[in-house]
């Protein structure tokens, strides 16, 4: 039996437009993937998500597509649990966890057994294995789950309408809480200490004002933030990792300078980077006006290219209209960049800045 891993693309699909990302699963069996994409029924609330696995060595569906029943619009992630994988549904109220074996196993229409399988008995014991609904995590108003390594096996990020939870997956206890009040994105990890996770939070402050913090991931201690205004649909950041063991964190926004805030103007759209080497820089890369639908940072050629990758065109529910993909290297932005100075400090010098980060060299983790 071919084995449900390798790549994964995960794609909602809501009154007629179509949103989608991908994440990766890896698992020593065969290599095959999972799609999973969430449905609408009659309405335009996802109510239903459907799985087909296909395989990773000649990409052809394995098995029957499989129905997962929702109580809402859900969102998916995957952690590892005593060293298995477990996805996660999850809806605004209800949380649905399915091992990779149950997860297969539906789809294909008979049991699945891997080698090495170590199920997780806490989570399993309270698992209605009719609905696969859990009961361990009782919050409302869930904007984002999201994986958080531990030393061991994952924990998990809740991240509600009014603070984010560190739970550890082991225990279910608390490891921290911060305000963090109506979330605008995903959390995203990334590094601002060496080899520390770190996990970039961005919530609404006010009427187009948006803050964006960096947090530690062990102590859930503010590392870094940065207040910026901010229009509706303005694209989730991004990070890339860099030689020195640390990221590149990429935001949207429009930064506004100490003094200036009594100018009213509608929000522009525009790239910053900023890296933990200079925490009293910006570097602004690029003033965008067009509508942007999906933004993403990946590392290509072995690591050595850097870039960052725009999908523009309509926005949801605005009908069909010309979308275009654009790749931009960062090197190139970042040698035309305009430098920010948060703090002004004694020897300050832009050309100097803007030189060493367009030397930063780019590494994976991976």
């Amino acid at each position: 039996m071919a084995a449900c891993s390798g790549r994964a693309l995960l794609q909602r699909t809501c009154s007629g437009c179509s949103v989608a990302s991908s994440s990766w699963a890896q698992h020593r069996p065969r290599a095959a993937s999972c799609w999973r994409s969430h449905c609408p029924l009659q309405q335009s609330t996802c109510r239903q998500v459907k799985t087909f696995i296909h395989s990773g060595k000649t990409g052809q569906q394995i098995g029957l597509s499989g129905s997962l029943n929702v109580d809402g619009n859900a969102r998916s992630v995957r952690l590892n649990l005593r060293s298995s994988p477990y996805f996660f549904f999850y809806t605004e109220n209800s949380l649905y966890a399915y091992s990779l074996e149950d997860l297969c196993s539906a789809v294909v229409g008979t049991e699945v057994k891997f080698p090495n399988f170590q199920p997780d008995s806490l989570w399993e014991k309270h698992l209605d294995r009719a609905t696969h609904r859990s009961s361990l995590l009782r919050f409302e108003g869930v904007r984002y789950l999201a994986k958080v390594p531990g030393q061991s096996q994952d924990n998990i990020l809740v991240v509600n309408s009014e603070m984010a939870t560190l739970i550890n997956t082991k225990d279910l206890q608390t490891v921290w809480t911060l305000n963090v009040s109506r979330a605008l994105s995903e959390p995203l990890l990334g590094y601002y200490k060496p080899d520390v996770h770190g996990i970039i939070l961005e919530s609404e402050i006010g009427p187009s004002r948006k803050k964006v913090m960096i947090v530690e991931s062990g102590s859930g201690a503010v590392q870094w933030e940065l207040k910026l205004n901010s229009g509706a649909g303005s694209p989730g950041p991004a990070t890339l990792p860099t030689a020195d063991h640390r990221s590149a964190f990429l935001v949207w926004g429009d930064y506004q300078e100490p003094g200036n805030e009594t100018i009213h103007r509608a929000p522009l759209q525009k790239l910053y980077l900023f890296h933990p080497s200079y925490t009293n820089v910006l570097l602004e890369l690029r003033n965008s006006t067009d509508q942007i639908i999906a933004f993403t940072a990946a590392l290509f050629e072995r690591s050595r290219h850097a870039c960052y990758v725009l999908l523009r065109g309509p926005q949801p529910g605005q009908g069909p209209g010309p979308m275009s993909l654009m790749k931009r290297k960062l090197k190139e932005d970042v040698l035309v960049s305009r430098v920010i100075w948060l703090r002004r400090t004694a020897g300050d010098d832009e050309q100097h800045v803007r030189d060493r980060l367009y030397r930063m060299r780019f590494q994976s983790r991976d």
